[in-house]
């Protein structure tokens, strides 16, 4: 329904503005994010925990060519597949992107649907230990004269809680359990259940894209078939080549887990797909799950009409100058 709607201001700070735009997988942020930035002149912030990697450019479904080539993207294309890129790193990195965009007279937009690295850039994390990297080296020189399922036993006794949610294949969280546990002498489970983020350091307005579901599964199944098609096996296959396990990331992701499975015939391909599918719907739920917590967030139904579209982008312009934003006729959705 369409609803008299105003983004909230805050007159008595000075922050950074940050257009957020949020959602479950396949719901259009990439696209809104696109249209508002070359309309407002933005420059788009990836939160999607997957683009960030270089080569996995169909799984993650990266912005296109022609999207990029309308607006400026940052986090995108960073790391290798296998580098360590976590809520910190996104709100290290991303809150630098932002203050510098919005210092070039540019408005910074971020999109994507990791709720995680969306509360993390709004907010900040909590300081945690940095990395020792000599007493990584160590871990690493005992990974390979005791095996890591000697690391995992170590953990399991020091921190039975973090060892139960940490696989003993995932090398990348037992290193790091084990090393705040030297830094602090505190287990991770502790640090996590203490964990929370800092106060507001962006004056933020969050949009979220809603479809109705019958829509988004069904967008979830036509964007994973065309996946399967046009790329998805080979990116999968050259992970595999490259001898990456499917415990951890990339390849623990979704879609290139299930295409892995296929690859490596444990499965048939239509089953593969089919799983595939069912994970990515039940993981857009949780997506929802998170994004319908945070009451801060207007959910607006999307794809937007061209008329609303440069509705919004007035509204944007005005919030972004600090002015009491007009008031708009937007399809908004109260109840998601």
């Amino acid at each position: 329904p369409a609803t008299t709607w105003r983004p909230v201001r805050h007159p008595e700070d000075d922050m950074t503005p940050l257009l957020a735009v949020v959602g479950p997988t396949a719901s259009g942020k990439t696209s809104l994010g696109v249209e508002l930035g070359a309309a407002v002149g933005g420059e788009l912030i990836n939160i999607d925990s997957m683009q960030v990697f270089r080569g996995l450019d169909v799984g993650t479904d990266k912005p296109t060519p022609a999207q990029r080539s309308r607006v400026p993207f940052h986090l995108v294309d960073v790391l290798e597949p296998g580098e360590l890129f976590d809520a910190a790193t996104c709100a290290r990195l991303g809150g630098a992107a932002a203050e510098a965009i919005w210092a070039r007279g540019r408005i910074p937009i971020a999109a994507g649907g990791t709720g995680l690295y969306h509360r993390a850039l709004r907010h900040g994390l909590i300081d945690a230990p940095p990395r020792d990297d000599a007493f990584r080296a160590g871990l690493r020189a005992r990974r390979e004269a005791e095996g890591i399922e000697a690391l995992y036993a170590e953990l399991d006794r020091l921190d039975p809680d973090a060892a139960a949610a940490i696989k003993p294949t995932d090398w990348v969280r037992i290193e790091r359990a084990l090393e705040v546990q030297h830094l602090t002498g505190a287990t991770i489970s502790s640090a996590h259940a203490q964990h929370g983020f800092g106060p507001e350091r962006f004056r933020c307005w969050t949009i979220g894209c809603f479809r109705p579901r019958e829509e988004l599964y069904a967008g979830i199944e036509s964007r994973l078939e065309q996946m399967w098609t046009s790329g998805l096996l080979d990116e999968t296959r050259a992970l595999l080549d490259r001898g990456f396990s499917l415990d951890v990331l990339p390849l623990k992701a979704l879609g290139y887990r299930h295409a892995a499975l296929f690859l490596r015939g444990e499965l048939g391909r239509d089953e593969a797909l089919a799983l595939a599918k069912r994970d990515t719907k039940r993981f857009a739920k949780r997506q929802l799950t998170w994004f319908r917590a945070d009451r801060s967030v207007c959910w607006l139904r999307v794809p937007l009409e061209q008329a609303a579209l440069q509705r919004l982008a007035a509204a944007v312009r005005d919030f972004t100058a600090g002015a009491e934003p007009r008031t708009l006729e937007l399809p908004t959705v109260d109840a998601v």
